[in-house]
């Protein structure tokens, strides 16, 4: 008579395993559990270090679970960022809604020598000292205007090192004398 080879698959028909089959622990509401639940607990703990290898033929099955691991490609939560970054940047500094930046105006240094020209030689400047010489009023704008262009040219003077200097009446007198009339013939 011949034999049937014994196959080692669990089916339906088989009865299960000692081993394969977990105690039923029934929950207490408690918190501590009874004497016969910590036995039942400590030997189902004993089971699992006493089987320490692998199961009987999982070298065949480890294939299946090979083949499935590339599919779901498992990321390392350290690499990468969840945030995207644009690449363009488009404005660096946006203002927030409601605020306004204010545009600051450059002032353009001239040479302090081209300033001081340049104020000596204001034609508005010229008519309006003219004016004042006469004895006539002018407004207040131009008055304001006068005094901020004598003062710019005080200041310009004293960073130069030019001093205005008032001839005295003799010393005009002594440069007169001396001048040779003849030249200007």
């Amino acid at each position: 008579m011949a034999r049937k080879k014994k196959t080692r698959r669990i089916t339906d028909v088989m009865p299960i395993r000692k081993a394969d089959k977990k105690p039923e622990m029934p929950k207490r509401s408690g918190k501590k559990l009874t004497r016969y639940e910590l036995d039942a607990k400590a030997r189902e703990d004993k089971k699992k270090r006493k089987h320490k290898g692998l199961d009987s033929g999982s070298r065949h099955s480890m294939v299946e679970n090979r083949s499935t691991k590339p599919l779901q490609e498992i990321k390392d939560p350290k690499i990468g960022s969840k945030k995207k970054i644009p690449l363009v940047v488009e404005f660096v500094n946006k203002p927030e809604k409601g605020q306004i930046i204010p545009v600051l105006e450059t002032v353009k240094k001239q040479d302090p020598m081209q300033e001081l020209a340049n104020l000596e030689n204001n034609e508005i400047l010229n008519e309006l000292l003219d004016i004042l010489e006469e004895g006539k009023t002018i407004s207040k704008a131009d008055q304001q205007f006068v005094d901020e262009c004598l003062d710019r040219i005080a200041e310009l003077m004293e960073e130069l090192g030019i001093e205005d200097e008032e001839e005295n009446e003799a010393d005009l007198y002594r440069t007169f004398e001396k001048i040779n009339i003849e030249q200007f013939r």
